[in-house]
């Protein structure tokens, strides 16, 4: 029958770096929230010009939304990876002292 191994401090390692990279994709949304939309003076002043910024709100409020839902995802799955390696690390303490209690029996 085929197994599987974790390494609980890989799983531990990777899940800081996706929440490093969490953190900084949520320090760069700041600073692109910041930036858009554009001033409705940009558009000019056209007939069309509020028409123009409008859409510019309409898809910065999008793009934000849609950054916000993955930076959340970002920060779950790093939280995933960290339950993961403590739990690996837990199931094999666990097993290792069961086995050294099961050696001590035997002896």
């Amino acid at each position: 029958m085929g197994g599987f191994t974790v390494d609980p401090d890989e799983v531990a390692g990777f899940a800081e770096r996706i929440l490093t990279a969490s953190q900084e994709f949520g320090d760069r949304m700041l600073l692109a929230q910041e930036q858009f939309p554009a001033p409705s003076a940009a558009f000019g002043d056209t007939p069309t010009a509020t028409l123009a910024y409008d859409a510019c709100q309409g898809a910065t409020e999008a793009v934000m939304t849609a950054a916000g839902a993955l930076h959340a995802v970002l920060e779950g799955d790093a939280d995933r990876l960290y339950l993961v390696a403590f739990s690996t690390q837990q199931t094999d303490d666990d097993a290792g002292g069961l086995m050294g209690g099961l050696l001590g029996w035997l002896a």
